[in-house]
């Protein structure tokens, strides 16, 4: 068997749970360099996947390695773009997390380093663009069976939205907000759902629910609200359990915290370059049996409907008084979607296939989102064009 050895750069949760699907698969597939400040400390956490890690202190000491096959970057979100461009002059095959960059000097950036001839491959991790229900859609859609989709309108109810107030990914100037953290994936799949490019964009957003005057590094631990907080992990009704996410009663932050800049809710609309329509909304404030993530795709013959949560796809037939319920696989990772990514970066890896989520859709969707971003501020429609 090939052995196909991996530097990773920023080990964190979903790189290394995206590696061991891929190690997994059983086809020389392991992980021989990290670069990451959490060090030999990695090695505990995870010692199947990192047994034969060689441990850098920065990523130059990685990426100067003669013995690379691939590279994964998993980093916090402000340094996705500048270690793409750091290792696209390796000229390896590169998976690279989402967004692909968080403000518009990052994004030309990474455009330039990958128009290039002879750019590497990159493998976006856009999970739900591959996923079993989008591909089923996707089939569907190009099939004409509803007619030419005119109309979209999709939703975001995240049930645990309290996590991008409580922890690391409440620091903005990380994650660039939540058009980019999460409306990156949606607007990816609608894109790919619609057969087009967005042409101008339209948002707001606000936060109505999080953020407020508690200080912005109290933890639920410390603060004398915590036994009657409906956020606070010592409440015994707690919004969520406090066993649901482990060491959550240690690090918990206040999720009332001023200086807090993450919005809660958000609404774009977008015009695709073939004049279809979405409305799409995404809201952190939801739980439990609220939850939603899906979209209406609306032809002159049908609408299709599916939603992650429920597991269900439906087409309405327009003419006929009938509805079919399309039967859908089951659902893991990201919907399904976590399980084709690895396998799609593997074979781009062997040189069997290109990246199903190629660079140019992480450059359209983060481009897309930072133009909702600049609309939710100024209140005015967006061309979505690179300046």
């Amino acid at each position: 068997m090939t052995t196909i050895n991996i530097g990773i750069i920023g080990c964190g949760n979903r790189i290394s749970g995206v590696a061991r699907e891929c190690a997994r698969m059983d086809r020389g597939f392991r992980v021989v360099a990290v670069a990451d400040p959490q060090g030999e400390a990695l090695r505990a956490k995870h010692p199947e996947l990192l047994k034969d890690a060689v441990f850098h202190a920065g990523e130059d000491g990685l990426l100067a390695r003669k013995d690379l096959d691939g590279i994964m970057i998993g980093t916090r979100c402000l340094l996705h773009a500048p270690m793409a461009v750091k290792a696209a002059k390796r000229g390896l095959p590169l998976f690279l997390e989402k967004p692909v960059a968080i403000s518009m000097p990052q994004l030309r950036a990474l455009r330039n380093a990958f128009r290039r001839r002879g750019a590497p491959p990159v493998v976006v991790s856009f999970p739900l663009r591959v996923s079993p229900l989008v591909e089923k859609a996707k089939v569907i859609v190009d099939s004409g069976r509803l007619g030419t989709i005119e109309q979209l309108v999709a939703f975001n109810d995240v049930p645990y939205g309290d996590v991008y107030f409580g922890g690391w990914y409440r620091n903005w100037d990380e994650v660039g907000g939540l058009w980019l953290q999460k409306a990156t994936h949606d607007l990816d799949y609608l894109a790919y759902l619609a057969g087009s490019k967005p042409k101008r964009v339209a948002a707001m957003n606000a936060q109505r629910v999080w953020g407020g005057t508690m200080p912005f590094g109290l933890r639920c631990r410390d603060c004398r609200k915590r036994k009657t907080c409906p956020e606070s992990p010592f409440n015994s009704r707690s919004m969520i359990a406090p066993g649901a996410r482990p060491g959550w009663r240690d690090w918990r932050l206040c999720v009332y915290a001023k200086g807090i800049r993450n919005e809660d809710m958000g609404a774009c609309l977008i015009e695709y370059e073939n004049g279809a329509q979405t409305v799409y909304h995404q809201n952190f404030f939801a739980r439990r049996n609220a939850a939603r993530r899906g979209a209406r795709l609306y032809g002159y013959r049908g609408t299709l409907e599916f939603d992650w949560y429920a597991g269900t796809l439906f087409i309405h037939w327009h003419h006929r008084a009938k509805t079919e319920r399309v039967p859908l696989p089951g659902q893991d990772a990201h919907f399904g979607g976590d399980a084709v990514l690895c396998r799609n970066f593997v074979d781009v890896l062997e040189g069997r296939c290109a990246p199903r989520t190629p660079i140019a859709a992480g450059l359209e969707s983060a481009l897309t989102c930072l133009k909702a971003r600049e609309s939710s501020a100024d209140g005015r429609f967006h061309l979505v064009r690179m300046p």
